[in-house]
């Protein structure tokens, strides 16, 4: 394949660089260290006195294996009393942004290395959170074209103006018609029709975000031992209904709970990624207006957008009948998560490994052991045709991310040496002269030097106007350097973005097959000693001749 993949930091607020760097301040807000073996010891130990082998005959009956490595997992997870190491995401249009699949590999990866460590079977999960709501972030995809042109495709707005789940929403003809968008930006090959195929079938008309997100990660994830859970399914809500209903029966223990942890957060310095509204619960409900949340009332609850109330004993009920209308929210579901699956670790982008930090209190809260969490693998892929690109150019994956600047280098180093040391013999001239009748000025009248330099900034700036049109000129004569850097910068940072929040998984498998994906997974390390990062902005030379 002509690409070449970078491991890069993954960022993130000050808590998550703090944690990821072994700070000992940060660590206190989570279970152990991610890259140490040790850590993910004492948390199979704790799972080890649990009774795991009715749990894990409950969670077997909720996990959709990706293909026949899964299933094998699946059984040998529940036959020998193993473990999971466990991530998810909310469903976006083809596969969402590149990060979904990098969490289910460095899911993969990270099962892979724990085996050995905790010496019983390890099977990565994915949750899909298909009872989200948010249609406006799922509902769009982004692709390059040949020509290097990004592309947004969406299948439109929602039909329903109310707050659906993901999974309850049919597309109808609009998947078809954001799979022949796609289409129409990928070239013939030996892959693109069978990823096509593999769309329309999954993208047919009784299909929802969710479903259809679902099919299309288990075929990309194929080879691997990871199965899928849908975060909406009838069995899994019914297995988490202890939790469900232990929040409803004492929300303010929940919320006392997390307010606890928020407090010691920010005495440590650290925000909370999470805000918590007072008297908010942890519980979203589907009612005939939408999803809607549920808040503490004064004697029971009430829905947060269409205010109507409830008593306390109804939604217990609720619960207890009809536990499908239930989900929890984003700070819950990992309570959840640890609640029906023994699960080893988390493997969380930055956002989830912050919101981590704000959940101690509250898994002890509902008696579950918090997870360890590990970060996602952060990637980035190369194309032979941008490394060329940046090797011609001598410049880092960095310097493309904003093009207008790097563009503007370009044309001051093309610049001609009498117009650079005529612009700086005038800048230095003016600041000479200024700077003397300043001082002359001075004996005259001192408010006369606010002028003076009010008339030296107005030359500095003329000057700087001139020199940016003088640029501006030059870069219109290098239209082949400026084009190579647009190439590089909308392949590497599209939409001035890092490349995993924005491109398709589609954008890679569609040209160079599923090997893609075999090469994504052998490129992660997870545990201390195995994980490899290149220096920021660095990439590594090609044996390939350019």
């Amino acid at each position: 394949m002509d690409l070449r993949l970078l491991s890069r930091h993954l960022g993130g607020s000050r808590l998550v660089r703090d944690y990821l760097d072994g700070s000992a301040t940060a660590s206190t807000f989570y279970q152990g260290a991610p890259g140490d073996a040790p850590s993910y010891r004492t948390r199979a130990r704790q799972l080890s006195h649990e009774a795991l082998s009715a749990r894990l005959s409950d969670a077997a009956e909720v996990v959709r294996p990706a293909g026949p490595r899964g299933e094998d997992a699946l059984r040998r997870v529940v036959e020998r009393q193993g473990f999971f190491v466990t991530t998810g995401q909310q469903p976006g249009l083809f596969g969402g942004p590149l990060y979904s699949l990098y969490k289910a590999l460095t899911a993969v990866r990270l099962a892979e290395e724990l085996q050995p460590v905790v010496g019983r079977p390890v099977m990565p999960l994915f949750w899909i959170a298909s009872d989200d709501h948010d249609w406006a972030e799922a509902n769009h995809a982004h692709v390059i074209d040949p020509g290097n042109r990004l592309h947004r495709i969406t299948v439109g707005p929602t039909t329903d103006p109310l707050p659906r789940a993901l999974a309850q929403i049919p597309l109808g003809d609009r998947g078809a018609q954001a799979i022949a968008e796609l289409a129409a930006c990928f070239p013939p090959n030996d892959y693109r029709e069978g990823y096509l195929d593999l769309l329309r079938e999954a993208y047919h008309p009784g299909s929802t975000l969710a479903s259809a997100y679902a099919d299309l990660m288990a075929a990309l994830l194929r080879d691997t031992p990871i199965g899928l859970v849908d975060g909406a399914g009838a069995r899994l809500k019914e297995l988490a209904r202890p939790i469900l209903r232990a929040e409803a029966e004492d929300p303010l223990a929940s919320e006392e709970a997390l307010t606890e942890t928020a407090g010691h957060l920010t005495a440590a310095g650290y925000r909370l990624q999470v805000p918590l509204p007072r008297g908010a619960t942890n519980l979203f409900f589907d009612t005939r207006q939408g999803r809607d949340r549920l808040l503490r009332a004064s004697g029971g609850f009430r829905l947060r957008r269409s205010g109507r109330e409830f008593s306390s004993r109804r939604i217990l009920a609720v619960i207890d009948e009809s536990v499908d209308l239930v989900s929890p929210n984003v700070l819950l579901r990992p309570v959840v998560e640890g609640f029906v699956f023994p699960t080893l670790a988390y493997v969380a982008g930055p956002g989830e490994v912050a919101y981590f930090g704000q959940l101690a209190a509250l898994f002890r809260r509902h008696g579950v052991e918090m997870p360890v969490v590990a970060p996602r693998a952060s990637l980035l892929v190369v194309e032979r045709k941008v490394a060329r690109v940046l090797e011609r150019l001598d410049v880092t994956v960095d310097d493309v991310r904003d093009v207008d600047l790097l563009q503007a280098r370009f044309a001051r180093d093309e610049m001609p040496d009498e117009m650079k040391n005529g612009l700086r013999r005038w800048r230095e001239g003016l600041e000479t002269r200024a700077s003397e009748v300043s001082s002359a000025s001075a004996a005259i009248d001192p408010v006369l030097r606010g002028a003076v330099t009010k008339a030296r900034n107005s030359g500095l700036a003329a000057l700087g106007a001139l020199e940016k049109k003088v640029i501006r000129a030059i870069k219109r004569r290098s239209e082949t350097v400026a084009s190579q850097i647009a190439k590089a910068g909308v392949n590497l940072w599209p939409g001035s973005k890092p490349q995993d929040r924005v491109l398709s998984p589609l954008q890679y498998t569609m040209r160079y097959g599923p090997g893609v994906v075999t090469a994504l997974r052998e490129r992660i390390r997870v545990l201390a000693g195995e994980n490899t990062v290149e220096p920021a902005g660095s990439l590594p030379r090609s044996d390939e001749t350019p």
